[in-house]
């Protein structure tokens, strides 16, 4: 060992130069909001529904996208019921990925039924719904919508 590594050893275990040591100063920059704190622990669902695709046989299309890494996957129905999503949510988000913290959907008919409250329950996944007036909350999936209705179009 060498003078400076015993110096180091030294004041690493000596309390008093833990506790009164100067601080690592940091530049500030700007916080980066991270919508999700790991991964699939937050996910986002939309329809895209039956009069923005032009394919006859697949009228419903069904997005879903983690928060985290921004993974989406596209299915299509003929038609989306309440008990569709829901085997949905059960299928293709909790037996593949484990059970989200939350889910975030819009406001339509088919993703806020009595039939989802019950799943959501049931698993302990928080619902939140975005607003047309605060759609940052839900903006992963608006903009992946977006890409898959001009690749459909």
């Amino acid at each position: 060992m060498t003078i400076e590594g015993d110096s180091i050893c030294y004041v690493q275990k000596f309390r008093q130069c833990q506790i009164h040591g100067d601080f690592i100063w940091v530049p500030p920059n700007e916080l980066n909001i991270m919508g999700s704190p790991w991964s699939f622990a937050s996910w986002g669902m939309d329809v895209i529904g039956p009069r923005a695709c032009r394919i006859e046989w697949t009228p419903f299309i069904l997005v879903e996208i983690d928060n985290f890494t921004i993974w989406v996957d596209v299915f299509t129905y003929k038609a989306l019921t309440k008990q569709i999503v829901a085997y949905f949510v059960c299928n293709n988000i909790v037996c593949p990925f484990g059970i989200p913290e939350s889910i975030i959907t819009d406001n339509a008919t088919n993703l806020n039924s009595d039939r989802i409250r019950e799943i959501f329950q049931k698993f302990k996944i928080v619902h939140r719904n975005s607003t047309t007036y605060r759609l940052k909350k839900n903006e992963p999936v608006e903009a992946a919508n977006k890409n898959i209705k001009g690749i459909l179009l």
